[in-house]
This record gives structure tokens, sequence and C-alpha cells, in this order.
């Protein structure tokens, strides 16, 4: 099963997008490798984050999960 990575970066002031962000994430069962950075399968749900991340003002990547080694 393919997974994907969602990277995002949002300015210190918006404490609520942040949250909001969070609870979505937890909601798809998402698993945190680090604060902005969170793994799921859900490649449709963690499109809709990212989109409300930049429509809110801050930046997001998603990266699709391959070890090479």
């Amino acid at each position: 099963m393919k997974e994907f990575i969602l990277t995002f970066d949002l300015p210190r002031e918006m404490g609520t997008v942040k949250v909001r962000t969070w609870r979505e994430l937890q909601k798809i069962d998402a698993r945190m490798i680090q604060f902005s950075m969170w793994k799921s399968a859900r490649l449709d749900e963690l499109m809709k984050i990212a989109i409300g991340i930049k429509k809110s003002g801050g930046t997001a990547k998603i990266l699709e999960e391959r070890f090479v080694f």
C-alpha cells in the first residue's frame, strides 16, 4: 500500500489553523512523524488538508513515501 507524507508550515500567529489541521489529521488516522510531518495512505484527505493550509496562508507539500534501501 502506498503511503504519503504531508509536510507543512504555518506562521506562528496562526495557532487556530494549526489546531484545526492537527485535528483533521487525527480524524483520518494520520501518524505524526514530526510536528509538521504526517503520514497517511489517504491521499484524497491529505490533499483537502493541504489545500486548507494553503488557503490559510501556509505552505504544504505531499510526498510519496518510497524506501530506496
